[in-house]
């Protein structure tokens, strides 16, 4: 049996594309002095404000230590603040602040640049086709 290129595997193709997106994403982020991961949880916080850490993290496919990391960043460029929990007083909850939500302002028309160039070219039909495809392969992935 002849061995196939790694180049013809799903894991090639998801990684090299969300590897070359995010490089042609952050040239817009660093703008900010921000990174892709950093926009994509203001992102989150702006649309689920009051969340905590770890609800963070699982959005994000992260772990707590690696979002913990990118949320001191944040609450550090004052784009984020944490104020406690009333149900559990060793716990945080996190913001967006107003400073946060400009950013986003600017940035998600930069998002949306990137984004029309990405599916240039492609019609509406294998647009479709495209989010049935990988849906069906995340419903195969996380039966798992």
């Amino acid at each position: 049996m002849a061995q196939r290129d790694h180049k013809d595997t799903l894991g090639y193709w998801l990684h090299h594309m969300s590897a070359l997106h995010r490089r042609v994403f952050t040239a817009d982020t660093k703008k900010f002095g921000l990174t892709a991961e950093q926009y994509g949880l203001l992102f989150q916080l702006r649309d689920r404000g009051g969340i905590s850490q770890k609800q963070l993290a699982e959005l994000m496919h992260k772990d707590q230590a690696t979002t913990g990391k990118i949320v001191e960043k944040l609450e550090a460029k004052r784009l984020i603040h944490r104020l406690p929990d009333p149900s559990d007083r060793r716990a945080f909850l996190l913001y967006i602040t107003e400073e946060g939500k400009e950013v986003l302002r600017q940035l998600i028309p930069l998002a949306e640049t990137v984004e029309a160039q990405a599916w240039e070219g492609v019609s509406t039909g294998e647009v479709e086709l495209f989010k049935q495809i990988m849906r069906k392969i995340h419903d195969n992935l996380y039966r798992k």
